[in-house]
């Protein structure tokens, strides 16, 4: 996925897309515990779903637009083998260091028992995104 439709500039002192706008995540997401908590929630039963973002970055923007929000993505985060959560890497810096080791965005990891043990890197598309939480879901 390559197209920005979220209201965007470049910024030439960084080099990065830049939003000049966020879009919100779906409530499955806002309401979410802390990526920390989540992993504890998790136990060895679920897979934890971390959605790495920055209000900055438009691709971020851009994949929350077009996937995040979508509905069929929001029903397969409720499953059950999931518990999905999001973090903010300008936030919580110090978080995604330590519990993602990276604080490359936009980027979704899946944990099990606190390692990540896949990644879907950049901003993807519904279809995409329900692919590789199918495959997931499979392990």
């Amino acid at each position: 996925m390559d197209r920005l439709t979220v209201a965007h500039e470049y910024d030439p002192t960084t080099g990065f897309i830049v939003a000049r706008e966020t879009v919100a995540l779906p409530p499955i997401l806002a309401d979410s515990p802390r990526l920390d908590s989540a992993v504890a929630l998790a136990g060895s039963d679920r897979i934890v779903l971390a959605f790495a973002t920055a209000d900055r970055c438009a691709p971020c923007q851009q994949y929350k637009r077009d996937a995040l929000n979508d509905g069929a993505v929001i029903a397969r985060l409720g499953d059950a083998r999931f518990l999905p959560t999001h973090i903010e890497v300008d936030r919580s810096p110090e978080l995604a260091d330590a519990m993602l080791g990276s604080r490359g965005i936009p980027m979704t990891y899946a944990l099990r028992e606190g390692k990540v043990f896949a990644v879907l890197r950049g901003q993807r598309s519904a279809a995409q995104l329900l692919a590789w939480l199918d495959a997931l879901a499979r392990e």
